[in-house]
């Protein structure tokens, strides 16, 4: 199963979930590859690969062919087996890294035609794995294009506060948007992130989200804001259950992502 975690806005620790959900699905059993589609690269840095990477590692092979291809060439009719390349395994986990020049398919993918549908063609030639986890950069370009349309569903990290609240209606009709390029596409949870319950605001939003998402997709149990941990895995390169393994935010990755395979009609 395809999955992607989608939000057009920043900060709303999209990457982290996909990071300890992708590390507790991988831990109980299942075969799991993270492909990072951000050219900031946080997922490929928080889970400590920092090598340089090579662009022909990344996705860049899979979307538009090997560096230095001409894309309008690759997209002429006449289209090579584009495939997605060998990964890094990490963590108990296979990754397809990021590095900043994968932002140059922003606008080589513009002369492919039907290109919003060539990682969604490279993901479904994959064998062997139970998820991938797409992380896409926080915008509404191609490259989040690409990697809702190659999703089976979408994920959405949404934090409980203001920021959260007024994202909802543009994730809501990007994806929409996007499943006119994939059947069947839809929100399978909403993960609620970056909650304060000390205070009455995130309080509040919390309750408006309870009331009124569960009608579009279901929500799942708040990831409490906890910067310090949080900050502290990132700069060791672990997920939260091997950086803090039986901590209260360890308990809550795994509570989410059982959440998750319950919406997703997996068992757990």
């Amino acid at each position: 199963m395809v999955l992607t975690f989608f939000n057009h806005a920043g900060g709303v620790a999209k990457t982290s979930t996909v990071r300890d959900v992708g590390y507790v699905l991988a831990e109980g059993g299942r075969r799991v590859l993270l492909i990072d589609m951000d050219p900031q690269a946080n997922l490929t840095k928080w889970l400590g690969v920092d090598d340089d990477i090579d662009l022909e590692r990344t996705v860049y092979p899979a979307i538009i062919g090997e560096p230095g291809d001409d894309a309008a060439d690759v997209g002429n009719g006449d289209d090579p087996d584009l495939r997605l390349p060998p990964p890094v395994r990490v963590h108990g986990m296979d990754l397809i890294p990021a590095q900043l020049n994968i932002a140059i398919i922003e606008r080589e993918i513009l002369t492919v035609f039907l290109g919003v549908l060539r990682l969604r063609d490279a993901v479904r030639k994959l064998h062997g794995y139970d998820f991938v986890l797409i992380d896409p950069p926080p915008s509404l370009g191609q490259l989040s294009a690409l990697a809702v349309v190659a999703s089976d569903r979408v994920v959405v990290p949404l934090p409980t506060n203001r920021k959260g609240l007024d994202g909802i209606p543009t994730v809501v009709k990007m994806v929409r948007e996007y499943k006119k390029a994939a059947q069947g596409l839809d929100i399978a949870l909403f993960v609620l992130t970056q909650h304060d319950r000390r205070t009455r605001h995130d309080r509040e939003s919390h309750e408006i989200i309870a009331a009124q998402l569960p009608a579009v997709a279901p929500i799942s149990s708040p990831l409490a804001s906890r910067p310090a941990i949080y900050s502290d895995a990132q700069v060791e390169g672990l997920p939260i259950p091997l950086y803090a393994p039986g901590s209260e935010a360890d308990r809550e990755v795994r509570r989410v992502t059982q959440e998750l395979l319950q919406a997703l009609g997996v068992e757990a």
